[in-house]
């Protein structure tokens, strides 16, 4: 026969009652136990030197005696009215609880639905731990609440799979969801890569539907957020260290695989996974999006939540909103940032473009940082920033002709106007050759024979250069080559009187630098008329 264990006041009751000469049934009328009940307690109150007659027990008495009657207490076993009539169910349950791992709350519509067995969730739960369906959650501890609007918890789930429209394919869909601690309010956001630009989408679409942002985030540890699976110190990537100061955010990454680091957004994932994505249908990626905004402001909203007990959407809209940080409305321009090597073109290579860096600071091999947006790149040196460009689509090019060397940016920019510039520097006939060479409609076809021109210079000087540019725009004769034939043969100044030998800037060379031998050929004599 089974007994009832009484608490200390029962106790102290019943021992009152004997004290004041009620009978066992009076006692047990009043109280509403079991005559044995009393009769059992009764007697080893009799065991501990207590008498009807005597005074009241005191406080070790009383905890003597309900520890008497712990012991003599035999278990009493509680069927449920409904257990038997989930028993048939048992594999099923079993089936869906550790194979589909579905909640209980979609155990329980399921049951309705498929076998028409409606029970309520407190006795489908307290039959799945009586059959030992429920596997124990390991004791923890909870934590201090936090204030309104400042924590939010963000993870990432696997919802399944949706058909590309475009291609045809299946691709898998994950799903981010943002939880504001204190109201349990939650976004869910539909996306199909864990990159920096999809996550910082995904977090804009949250401010924006909270109309704010907390002061800080715990977020989930992944590649795209944190550079280093550092349990004690995770370092956000430069992307996300960037846009959280651009938010105003502080920061907190969780540890991999550390679920009670972010408590409250873990659950979320399996809750929106079994009670919005199961058994929908979606035309594509962009009205799964829509569809669960609909569903995170008026099904998730509007639940009464399992441990506040309140509804997130009133909490949040009475007492977290007026909290949180405004948002501007403005989409941020995510940043894309890469480490980038000088090519031995003065150019590097930034999201298939190509853009030029400064040949003094930046020589061919220096390793640089690339920050890119939607409208700039710049690149940096150690910190310091170098070079800014415009951005350029795929295959396009950025070069500023001040970047390259010098001697090179002539040719390279094929620029006929620096060369034209250079010459008049070096002289006024220097120049008009210049102007005369690369006149017309292609001045880009002849821009090599302007820099011998100009290397000329360098050979003979550019007195004697300037001389034989007179001498040939006198003819008439505009070749480059014939230019350098009258240096060789040092027919600049023939038919010329000679300076004073104090007036010579520079020595004539010698007779055998001066002309060839061919010069001598008697066969070919040259005459004032035949002078090139």
């Amino acid at each position: 026969m089974g007994y009832r264990e009484l608490h200390r006041m029962e106790i102290e009751e019943v021992v009152r009652r004997w004290q004041v000469n009620e009978s066992q049934r009076a006692i047990a009328r009043a109280t509403g136990w079991a005559r044995e009940t009393v009769k059992k307690y009764l007697a080893a109150a009799g065991d501990l030197g207590l008498s009807a007659t005597g005074p009241p027990p005191t406080e070790q008495e009383l905890v003597k005696l309900r520890r008497l009657g712990i012991v003599a207490t035999q278990p009493v076993t509680r069927v449920a009215p409904q257990a038997a009539t989930l028993e048939p169910y048992r594999d099923q349950i079993a089936t869906w609880i550790d194979d589909d791992h579905l909640l209980l709350t979609r155990i329980q519509e399921l049951l309705s639905q498929q076998h028409g067995v409606a029970v309520a969730y407190t006795t489908l739960r307290r039959y799945v731990r009586q059959a030992g369906l429920w596997k124990q959650p390991r004791s923890t501890v909870r934590m201090a609440p936090t204030a309104p609007g400042e924590v939010a918890e963000m993870d990432f789930g696997k919802l399944g799979t949706l058909i590309n429209p475009v291609t045809g394919k299946r691709q898998v869909v994950w799903g981010l969801l943002v939880v504001l601690v204190y109201s349990r309010y939650s976004f869910f956001w539909p996306l199909v890569q864990q990159t920096v630009e999809a996550s910082i989408e995904g977090l804009e679409k949250a401010w924006a539907f909270f109309g704010g942002s907390p002061v800080r985030l715990i977020m989930d540890n992944f590649p795209a957020a944190v550079a280093g699976p550092d349990a004690l110190n995770p370092r956000p990537t430069r992307a996300f260290v960037e846009y959280s100061q651009a938010r105003g955010l502080i920061l907190d990454p969780a540890r991999v695989r550390a679920p009670k680091d972010k408590p409250h957004v873990e659950s979320g994932i399996r809750y929106a996974r079994e009670r919005w994505w199961k058994g929908a249908t979606f035309i594509d990626l962009a009205d799964a999006r829509e569809q669960a905004e609909r569903w995170c402001r008026d099904v998730a909203g509007q639940r009464v939540h399992g441990t506040t007990r309140k509804l997130p959407r009133v909490v949040f809209e009475d007492e977290e909103r007026a909290q949180l940080k405004p948002y501007d409305g403005v989409p941020y321009d995510v940043p894309l940032w890469s480490d980038v090597t000088v090519h031995v073109d003065h150019h590097v290579s930034v999201q298939y473009a190509l853009y030029s860096a400064p040949s003094t600071t930046c020589p061919p091999g220096t390793k640089l940082e690339a920050r890119c947006d939607q409208r700039l790149v710049k690149l940096y040196l150690r910190g310091d920033l170098v070079k800014v460009h415009p951005r350029k689509p795929k295959g396009g090019r950025s070069t500023d002709e001040n970047d390259y060397p010098p001697e090179r940016t002539t040719y390279a920019m094929r620029a006929p106007d620096r060369i034209v510039a250079q010459a008049l520097k070096l002289g006024p006939s220097i120049g008009r050759f210049a102007e005369r060479l690369l006149e017309g409609t292609f001045p880009w076809s002849k821009l090599r024979q302007g820099q011998k021109l100009l290397r000329l210079a360098e050979r003979y000087t550019a007195e004697r250069l300037d001389a034989a540019c007179a001498r040939a725009l006198g003819f008439d004769l505009v070749d480059v080559r014939r230019v350098e034939r009258i240096l060789v043969l040092a027919l600049e100044h023939e038919g010329q009187p000679a300076p004073p030998a104090d007036q010579r800037v520079h020595e004539l060379p010698a007779g055998r630098f001066a002309r060839p031998g061919s010069a001598f050929d008697h066969r070919y004599p040259i005459t004032q008329e035949t002078a090139p």
